[in-house]
């Protein structure tokens, strides 16, 4: 074997395994027959074949089946994001006086998704999306807000994440393969669980890890465990914990602010390239019927 074709190999196997298995040889002898003489690939085709990993992943993290999912639990999911508010409006009404707007900047944007997951819940699909995308854009704003702190930022940046890809599932699904209500109550039980840790154990390390951990597994229970598909939509679900332990890793080796693009990059893009090279790793074998 040559190192041009181990190189490209190399290459090919960040493909989904089947994928792989039906088209790589094919593809591998398109790539070695226009290589020529070159003995290394080129940057051009090396980018292609990057992109193109990148693009089937994203597509089977948010196949059909992932989205319908996504956009019955996901609006349910959103709402664990409300715990910091509803810490600071218990900690106002406990001392007697209305909070300011800049402490709880984001109260409208969740009274605007716990809307959406009852549209959701009730089979009003368009008009959720609708929401939804007012929801994402309302908190898009508040994080520009002049008194939006670095912190906070990287508080509220998994939840944006998840209320984007939600509202693009609400858009892009009928939720008709769906799971029911066991679905719906277990990941309603996670939220609650995630705002009480939220609420009366704020920023405590033991009870913000918690509530990370009781996210994921109920995302994964609800989602359900015995399919790709349902790992894969706990994965999309569980977004803000991806979010959360990159941005206690930046905390851990940065002292400070990051430059607003930089910020973006990392806390938006890093969590979405995790997910797509954890999904594609997602492949639990399916049943086969014995008759």
């Amino acid at each position: 074997m040559s190192e041009l074709e181990k190189r490209y190999r190399r290459l090919l196997g960040l493909y989904p395994r089947d994928h792989r298995e039906k088209h790589g040889d094919e593809m591998l002898g398109v790539l070695i027959a226009d290589a020529g003489d070159r003995t290394t690939p080129g940057p051009r085709d090396t980018a292609d074949l990057l992109w193109g990993a990148f693009r089937l992943h994203v597509r089977r993290l948010l196949a059909a089946d992932v989205l319908a999912i996504v956009s019955l639990l996901g609006p349910i999911a959103v709402l664990a994001g409300a715990a910091t508010s509803l810490h600071e409006l218990a900690w106002w009404v406990q001392a007697g006086s209305a909070p300011p707007f800049e402490q709880l900047p984001d109260a409208p944007v969740w009274f605007v998704w716990l809307g959406v997951a009852i549209l959701a819940m009730a089979g009003k699909r368009r008009a959720a999306a609708i929401g939804a995308w007012v929801a994402t854009a309302g908190l898009i704003v508040v994080l520009q807000l002049p008194f939006a702190s670095w912190q906070w930022f990287t508080d509220k940046a998994g939840w944006v994440l998840l209320s984007v890809v939600t509202a693009f599932a609400l858009s892009m699904s009928n939720g008709r393969k769906a799971r029911g209500w066991p679905a719906i109550v277990t990941m309603a039980a996670t939220v609650l669980v995630i705002v009480g840790l939220g609420v009366f154990g704020h920023r405590d390390e033991i009870a913000e890890y918690a509530a990370l951990a009781v996210l994921f597994a109920g995302a994964v229970l609800a989602a359900g465990i015995r399919s790709a598909t349902g790992w894969r939509a706990a994965l999309v679900l569980s977004a803000p914990v991806a979010t959360a332990l990159l941005a206690r890793l930046v905390h851990a080796v940065h002292y400070g602010p990051i430059n607003d693009t930089v910020s973006t990059l990392i806390f938006f893009g890093a969590p979405l390239v995790f997910l797509v090279a954890i999904g594609g790793l997602v492949r639990l074998p399916r049943r086969t019927s014995v008759t």
